[in-house]
């Protein structure tokens, strides 16, 4: 590995979340191929879309062009005849390893929607670490419950507005 890869590498293990989550989201769909930002459009559409994030045209190339710059990502430039050039994009290294080590990261929030893209690209996680994420999933999903319940509870003894009621139910 040459010394911008060590670099990226040590750089990706020391703040795995340096990255938005969007940024996670193109990371994960180029494990499947170099791509351009239409094919990056396209894939999202056809997997992540349906739990997470339909991309506008507008949020891939943004994403693309942070990740270029942080060097997560590659670029090359082909020409086509009949139509503008286009950039096909690749995972780097780095961008691998940032990809692995936000994998790996607890999950910060109760956003079941972060636990699914975890889940779709857990192929470059540990079967550990995925288990790991769903119990703490399910961990705070029964806190909330347990919350909602105590709410309830409290309803139901002191009465309230049916609104508040129709609310938590």
């Amino acid at each position: 590995m040459d010394q911008t890869g060590e670099t990226l590498l040590k750089q990706t293990a020391d703040q795995p979340s340096a990255l938005p989550l969007t940024s996670y989201a193109v990371l994960g769909l180029l494990t499947q191929g170099a791509a351009s930002g239409y094919d990056l459009i396209k894939r999202a559409q056809a997997g992540i879309a349906y739990f997470f994030w339909s991309p506008s045209r507008s949020q891939i190339y943004a994403e693309l062009t942070r990740l270029f710059a942080g060097g997560w990502v590659s670029e090359q430039a082909v020409e086509q005849e009949r139509r503008p050039d286009k950039r096909i994009y690749t995972l780097t290294v780095g961008g691998e390893a940032a990809l692995r080590a936000w994998l790996r990261e607890p999950l910060p929030t109760d956003d079941h929607r972060v636990l699914l893209l975890k889940l779709f690209f857990g192929g470059y996680s540990t079967r550990a670490d995925l288990i790991a994420q769903v119990q703490h999933a399910r961990r705070q999903a029964q806190a909330t419950l347990d919350g909602y319940s105590r709410l309830e509870q409290e309803h139901l003894e002191h009465g309230g507005d049916f609104y508040s009621y129709l609310t938590l139910q």
